[in-house]
């Protein structure tokens, strides 16, 4: 007989057999009873659970608009710049402030996260850390294999690191982030067979695939 898998409507049902039962004991023995404000709080103690416990992944997605807005500048500004159709400087000057922005907004979002969320699942969680470790090695390629990854490799190792939150996200069961994925990786294939657009391909990429995402998942949740 195959083992029926832990679902949240499984974990509900089980908690609630178990608070049941409590209820009952602690109501028809003599050891004690329980009053309603201890039936409330083991009630609380249940839903919290279910809450942490939760299968479903919610996702931030204004930070998958400002960081694919902002990878979006970088590639195509820099492409511009190698096309000689804005000066060097311009990329130059413009890269860390967009950069800094990007961070900030990050930081003030998140903390409002913190301060005003009813906290993150267990799912959520393994999802920050996925994302934190991909775009953690990312960054640490681009700084210490710059002689390696020359060129457009530099921008392209965002893409697949991209990619690769995006169908984390689809594996559990969102279709548009695996859509996405999808369309970035074909961003990326265009890049490398034409490669005089590679920086507007890559652009579309993030425009399209990692901002669009956020932005699809910021309307769904209206």
């Amino acid at each position: 007989m195959t083992p029926r898998p832990l679902t949240t409507g499984v974990l509900r049902r089980s908690l609630q057999i178990s608070l049941n039962y409590r209820l009952i004991y602690w109501g028809t023995t003599p050891e004690g009873t329980m009053d309603a404000s201890e039936a409330r709080e083991h009630l609380e103690l249940v839903e919290k659970i279910i809450a942490v416990s939760s299968r479903k992944l919610e996702v931030g997605g204004e930070f998958f608009v400002a960081w694919g807005v902002a990878s979006a500048f970088f590639t195509s500004t820099y492409q511009l710049a190698l096309d000689g159709r804005i000066p060097a400087a311009w990329f130059q000057w413009s890269y860390p402030v967009v950069y800094v922005a990007a961070i900030v907004f990050s930081v003030v979002r998140g903390r409002y996260y913190r301060l005003h969320g009813k906290g993150m699942t267990l799912l959520q969680r393994e999802f920050m850390n996925v994302l934190t470790l991909t775009m953690s090695l990312a960054f640490i390629t681009d700084v210490v294999g710059f002689h390696i990854f020359t060129g457009w490799a530099l921008a392209a190792i965002w893409t697949v690191a991209a990619c690769i939150v995006l169908f984390f996200i689809g594996m559990h069961g969102n279709v548009r982030a695996t859509a996405c994925g999808i369309l970035m990786l074909a961003s990326l294939a265009i890049a490398n067979f034409v490669t005089p657009i590679a920086g507007y391909a890559l652009a579309a990429g993030f425009l399209v695939g990692y901002a669009g995402f956020g932005l699809f998942e910021m309307l769904a949740h209206e």
